[in-house]
């Protein structure tokens, strides 16, 4: 019977790991596991960045700083570009034609209705007598430029060029951007699917680097390509993910198997252990995914120290089971089971705790390591006694282990003294503790893309990245009439020279709202002196009266957004809309400002906010200190009630929590010391710190084995694994994986070490 649980067991062990390769979904995207919308504007626009056109753009920048591109090699790779499986359409920034079309096409008759987003001031200005001239000469101008053409067409229906109106100004701003190196050509690709896509990614910019170096080779000429956008964000960092997941795992399994064989020294237990081990990892894969509907790289990434952690319980098990016979295993891992359960639901409370804390990775690690520490508890106490056969002898190397419980034993008084004083002293270097205020510390790593990113653009268009105005309503044309209304506040902003300029959607579209009274206005205005004065300007520039003179302006029905969204025109403004049928959001496009002068502006309209992703980081930098430290506060809280309900004994409780509560003490201090700057993800470190080393203080505090030389070798060996599983991560390039392997792995050594110092077992 006990060959058939065995069997049993190892029968369902490859089912769940099939399950976990076939039906788990991964993301890495850095921003979904720290970032999360504090309302629907916010978690909308997050959306769109991360799966609707502005993440499925690049940016290919073609040149050098010595030569400049032809137009035949840059035909050439547009139209090799646009052969690529999964891409949509290429174009580049500057072109022209397409728009030229659209005005022919959309715009020659909607002179009446988008002339003007401030009619009462223009229509005033406009049939002025001055107003009058300048438009004929302006026409005349028109009838004789290359693009006459065009301005005949125009003409027929609208002499006064009113279709026109804005134009001058702004068609500058989105159809040719501001170059500051004339040797490169900027090309903008589009795919079908989300740059979250990585996969298909990827292969697309194989092919474009493919496509390159052929043409190039074809042209002989000494150019580089330069690419940018979301999706090569999205690559590089799941390339890196990938690659630091792997190297990770593989380093901390085969440590801690080198580590375990060391102390066990046989490949049975071994066997037996990671057995357990890798039902505890696909069983909390499994769950997070049926959960969140996908597991994110981070969270397998810290995941990995799960095994140091859920580790822990087997190693207890295996050596005070290692004197007895095999038939009294079963009775000895049940007499320490009730010390197992309390460490483990300590655990529990400071991964709920980072859970609550308002990250949106964490809630995943939450979930991931409550899943393995429940799953570790279980199999530890009902599947491991029934496959614990054999003889068991942990090694003998734990001579220093024993020597250090001798010395503490012996100089218990003189070492708490010591203490003491050291806690005091380490309380006063907290007052000079620097916090970390801009959360893309976390990620220099992608300084390289982010350096690459902003030189490709500083060639292009002179927006400050990252700042824009967010404007919302129920429907698209409620947004629209919001964004009008902002406009003006902008227009004002920019006569006080707070501001240089601004992109919205004039003059390409306008409300309905603003449309109808565009056109009602000029119809009034229209008069017969109106008339007689543009005719009279109209004879002084030579041009013909009989075919320009009369102002009839046939009534049109507004100008739709789908209508301009159906022109290339599409490629100007598809990445200030959204839109989800519930909800719009319009992003009027900022150049450079002042920031505190443009919110005292918008502080008033509850329809526009002013956003700043780098601002809104640092906002949610300070926000997640502020929740870390509180959930920090309220884990040791929750653990110290739960230890004074078991013990019934305040005072007890308290020494079972101090070596936990000590060490994360000591690690901020140095971190003081030392100048570092403490992120909310060091907070994240000590809370894992108190979690993890009151299980040392349980287990040395009950003592259930009854020999405590034995307790506090399976805590060293518990010890040693979970250091060992944090150490792991420093070979990480990613800081947030490096910061938590600094804070809690040196944290777990010191508050084993402390234990017998301040926990009193001389009764032992």
């Amino acid at each position: 019977m006990q060959q058939l649980r065995q069997y049993w067991f190892f029968l369902v062990l490859p089912m769940l790991v099939g399950l976990v390769f076939l039906n788990t979904q991964f993301k890495t995207d850095i921003s979904t596991f720290f970032i999360a919308g504090k309302n629907a504007q916010e978690v909308l626009l997050a959306n769109e960045i991360q799966s609707g056109v502005l993440s499925k753009r690049y940016i290919l920048a073609i040149g050098s700083e010595k030569q400049a591109p032809s137009a035949a090699l840059v035909n050439a790779l547009s139209a090799e570009f646009k052969t690529i499986k999964g891409v949509n359409d290429v174009w580049k920034t500057e072109e022209k034609r397409g728009a030229l079309e659209a005005i022919t096409a959309l715009y020659s008759k909607q002179g009446a209705n988008l002339y003007s987003r401030n009619p009462e001031t223009d229509l005033a200005r406009l049939f002025s007598a001055e107003g009058l001239a300048a438009r004929a000469k302006a026409l005349k101008a028109g009838l004789l430029s290359p693009q006459s053409e065009l301005i005949k067409t125009i003409a027929a229906h609208d002499p006064l060029l009113l279709s026109l109106n804005g134009l001058s100004e702004t068609s500058g701003k989105f159809l040719k951007p501001v170059s500051s190196n004339s040797n490169y050509q900027n090309l903008i690709l589009e795919t079908t699917m989300s740059g979250m896509d990585v996969a298909a990614q990827v292969l697309i910019q194989q092919q474009i680097g493919t496509i390159f170096a052929t043409q190039k080779a074809k042209f002989s000429e000494t150019v580089d390509l330069e690419m940018t956008g979301v999706p090569v964000f999205a690559a590089a960092t799941q390339t890196r993910m990938q690659n630091e997941i792997t190297t990770i795992s593989v380093l901390s399994s085969l440590a801690l198997c080198g580590l375990f064989f060391w102390i066990f020294k046989s490949l049975r237990v071994l066997f037996w252990v990671a057995s357990l081990l890798i039902t505890v990892v696909c069983s909390a894969v499994i769950v997070t995914n049926l959960l969140f509907g996908f597991v994110h790289g981070m969270t397998l990434a810290i995941g990995t120290t799960l095994i140091g952690i859920c580790i822990d319980y087997p190693i207890h098990a295996l050596v005070h089971g290692q004197a007895r016979a095999a038939q009294q295993r079963t009775a000895i891992v049940a007499k320490i089971w009730p010390s197992m359960l309390l460490g483990g639901a300590t655990t529990l409370i400071g991964y709920l705790a980072l859970g609550l804390s308002g990250y949106p990775g964490f809630q995943q690690v939450a979930v991931y390591a409550g899943t393995g520490i429940l799953t570790a508890l279980l199999l530890t106490r009902y599947v491991l006694p029934k496959l614990m056969t054999g003889e068991i002898v942990a090694s003998s190397g734990a001579n220093p282990v024993a020597a250090w419980l001798g010395f503490c034993q012996k100089f218990r008084p003189q070492l708490l003294g010591g203490i003491a004083i050291l806690a005091v002293l380490s309380v006063l270097p907290l007052s000079s503790l620097s916090w970390m205020q801009d959360l893309q510390e976390l990620t220099p790593e992608m300084n390289e893309l982010k350096a690459k990113d902003a030189k490709i653009r500083s060639r292009m268009i002179s927006l400050e990245p990252g700042r824009f105005v967010l404007v919302s309503g129920d429907s698209l044309e409620q947004a629209l009439q919001h964004a009008e209304g902002v406009y003006q506040t902008l227009d004002k902003l920019k006569a006080a020279d707070d501001l240089t300029d601004y992109f919205g959607l004039y003059p390409w579209v306008l409300s309905q709202q603003q449309q109808q009274k565009n056109a009602q206005l000029l119809k009034s205005a229209l008069t017969f002196e109106t008339q007689q004065l543009w005719q009279k300007n109209l004879a002084e520039q030579g041009l013909s009266v009989e075919h320009l003179g009369t102002l009839n302006y046939a009534e049109e029905k507004p100008v739709m957004l789908e209508q301009v969204l159906a022109t290339p025109i599409a490629h100007l403004l598809d990445n200030q809309i959204i839109n989800n049928g519930k909800q719009a959001l319009v992003i009027i496009w900022l150049a450079e400002h002042n920031p505190e002068a443009l919110q005292t502006a918008l502080k008033t309209n509850s329809q526009a906010q002013y956003v700043s992703q780098r601002d809104m980081l640092n906002q949610m930098a300070v926000e997640y200190q502020g929740k870390a430290q509180a959930m920090l506060l309220l884990g040791m809280l929750a653990i110290l009630l739960l230890l004074t309900v078991r013990y019934k004994d305040l005072w007890q409780a308290l020494e079972t929590l101090a070596p936990a509560f000590l060490s994360a003490l000591a690690i901020l201090s140095l971190c003081s010391i030392f100048s570092v700057a403490i992120s909310f993800l060091h907070l994240v470190g000590f809370l894992l710190i108190v979690s993890i080393c009151v299980d040392y203080g349980i287990f040395y505090q009950e003592n259930r084995g009854g020999d405590l030389r034995l307790t506090y070798q399976a805590m060293a060996a518990s010890m040693m694994t979970s250091a060992l599983a944090f150490g792991c991560l420093i070979v990480a390039d990613t800081t947030v994986l490096k910061i938590l392997a600094e804070v809690v792995a040196s944290g777990v050594l010191l508050g084993f070490l402390l234990c017998p110092i301040i926990i009193d077992k001389a009764k032992e």
